[in-house]
């Protein structure tokens, strides 16, 4: 499934390699794209935490989802440094599109899965850039972040911490049983950041 951000992207090539890089991943039967192992968590989370509204769902495939981007950028910032057809500045562009500094203003159980979700797709644009060394113009990203996170509550805040590790720091080299333990780990903060 394609991004409707990466659709309306300047970099058509950006988008294929990236796509490609997923291909490249799920062929070399790395553990964040064998889809038996992530349905089986998907599943067990949703199941164990008694999960049935749909924005839910969404946001825990969406944190899924955000992983799989990660180390499919992994393959496609190789590709990029190597033939110059997505630049540094193209990647800050892009990943600032990404960050939203207005959280949901309402505190109803669907806005505080929805504001995660903000979270979620603001941590993956910050530590992506961290990942591929794009940097940040002027501090435009982390402030755009910080406007958001200075409007939600301390266990945001936290949440925040936590998932811009997570994501930043996610090992190259993994296991299939080390993998699904941290992604676990991972999805459990985040819907516990929802009650």
């Amino acid at each position: 499934m394609i991004s409707g951000r990466a659709l309306a992207s300047s970099t058509v090539e950006g988008l294929l390699v990236h796509e490609m890089s997923h291909i490249y991943r799920i062929n070399t039967n790395h553990p964040s794209h064998n889809h038996k192992l992530l349905n089986k968590v998907e599943k067990s989370i949703l199941e164990k935490r008694h999960l049935t509204k749909d924005y839910q769902i969404t946001v825990v495939q969406q944190a899924i989802n955000h992983v799989q981007d990660l180390y499919a950028d992994d393959v496609a910032f190789r590709a990029f440094s190597l033939s110059g057809s997505f630049t540094l500045n193209e990647a800050f562009n892009f990943f600032l599109s990404w960050i939203n500094d207005k959280p949901i203003d309402s505190r109803s159980a669907k806005s505080v899965w929805l504001k995660i979700g903000i979270l979620l797709n603001n941590c993956f644009a910050l530590s992506n850039m961290i990942r591929h060394g794009v940097p940040d113009v002027n501090d435009q990203a982390e402030n755009k972040f910080q406007k958001f996170l200075s409007q939600t509550n301390s266990r945001m805040k936290e949440g925040f911490v936590y998932l811009k590790a997570f994501m930043t720091n996610l090992k190259e080299k993994t296991t299939e049983k080390e993998f699904e333990e941290n992604l676990t780990n991972y999805l459990m903060k985040i819907v516990k950041l929802a009650n």
